[in-house]
């Protein structure tokens, strides 16, 4: 077992990650058909309930505190998700559930994913 949990931070360069507050529907993220769509754009999807991580597409340990840090409110909303890009930075977030179409048009619309795309293609 790892002695070391992953944060965020640790991701940076290597994946995308979406961390979610659990919500009706939630259970979308993880079906089979999604999987090589989350894979092909190098993205992890951390689902909590509260503070306590429900279900994800690591398979490792993580630091559940500094997850959870990045949706704490900055104002007097909390948001419902946020997506990390591959610099390690906050790219969107949201107060309502994101459809798995919407974070893929996000992703899909980022420099870096265009750049993926285009080496993909030659």
């Amino acid at each position: 077992m790892n002695s070391n949990p992953k944060s965020p931070r640790d991701f940076v360069w290597q994946n995308r990650i979406l961390i979610l507050e659990s919500y009706p529907g939630d259970s979308i993220w993880f079906e089979a058909d999604l999987q090589a769509r989350l894979q092909e754009r190098k993205l992890h999807i951390f689902l909590f309930d509260g503070s306590k991580l429900a279900k994800s597409t690591f398979k490792g340990e993580i630091d559940t505190p500094k997850f959870l840090e990045i949706l704490k409110p900055k104002s007097k909303s909390k948001v419902k998700w946020a997506l990390i890009g591959l610099d390690g930075g906050v790219k969107n977030t949201g107060f309502e559930s994101p459809t798995p179409s919407q974070i893929f048009r996000i992703i899909d619309a980022m420099p870096m994913r265009q750049s993926e795309i285009g080496k993909q293609r030659n």
